[in-house]
């Protein structure tokens, strides 16, 4: 392994180890998906902590486990940091933290999608579901398959939608909210997501901010906590984190943030590749 490094991997492992899915942990290769899941119940069952820190809702991020891993670790999604930091549970559950858009913001862009008929391009999440204010699903339908929600969202009125906890909009484009004049670019944070769409969170909102609020949870630094991702919803994360790794399949820009940047792509096995260098765990 010849991992670009920018400092020498510490003496102490981090016990806590945070995982990015899409681009990072999840592989399309079944061989290297296998080992990464392996990699990560060892390191559960050695007594590190590893979990997820994702763009991805709770139900999509678990449903990629299967029944024997979470058998075999108890590990069911939580601790995770969700939504770009949005939604953080501790390992017992319990919601830590959960960043919404406030009605006025929500009730300011049904506007803008119901008066331009632009109810198609988006989708909005709260912690558990998907919606939409209109029943036609085709254009964002790939795009939740790609994160693996297959269930079509569910049609709800503006006066239902204004009253629940929506913590994340996934946008068919960015232009659907920045050449909006009556949205304030200082309310929310465009994120790129799955198949050239763009994850929307409120303002302020990242993972690094997740990953702050589950450490202080356990009274520790982010000295104790390492970090693997991929895209450029990982870069505040990887600031944060001594111990980040970017995987090959990175950009340029997002390798520049990591401590590390490994020399396999997410399809070659990078995530197991590096917990085999923070822990000693081979997986192969």
């Amino acid at each position: 392994m010849n991992a670009i490094m920018k400092a020498s991997l510490p003496v102490q492992p981090p016990k806590h180890f945070a995982v990015d899915i899409d681009g990072t942990f999840l592989s399309f290769d079944d061989a290297n998906f296998s080992k990464n899941k392996k990699a990560f119940e060892q390191a559960l069952k050695a007594g590190y902590n590893v979990f997820f820190c994702t763009g991805r809702p709770y139900m999509s991020s678990v449903s990629i486990l299967d029944d024997e891993f979470v058998k075999s670790t108890g590990y069911k999604g939580y601790p995770g940091v969700y939504h770009n930091g949005g939604v953080v549970y501790d390992g017992k559950g319990n919601l830590l933290r959960l960043s919404c858009f406030d009605s006025d913001f929500l009730s300011r862009l049904c506007d803008c999608l119901t008066t331009q008929h632009l109810e198609k391009y988006v989708v909005f999440c709260d912690m558990l579901d998907t919606y939409m204010l209109c029943e036609d699903s085709s254009l964002v339908k790939p795009l939740l398959e790609d994160i693996d929600v297959f269930s079509l969202p569910t049609v709800v009125d503006r006066a239902s939608l204004l009253r629940m906890k929506i913590s994340l909009l996934i946008v068919y484009e960015r232009s659907i909210l920045t050449e909006q004049t009556n949205l304030n670019s200082e309310e929310y944070v465009l994120k790129e997501g799955a198949l050239g769409s763009w994850d929307v969170t409120p303002y302020g909102v990242n993972k690094a901010q997740g990953l702050q609020v589950l450490l202080d949870s356990y009274g520790c630094s982010e000295e104790s906590c390492a970090f693997i991702g991929n895209g450029t919803n990982d870069i505040e994360a990887m600031d944060l984190s001594d111990v980040s790794f970017a995987v090959d399949n990175a950009s340029e820009h997002v390798k520049s943030h990591a401590t590390y940047t490994l020399p396999e792509n997410s399809d070659q096995g990078a995530f197991y590749k590096a917990i085999e260098m923070v822990y000693g765990i081979k997986s192969d």
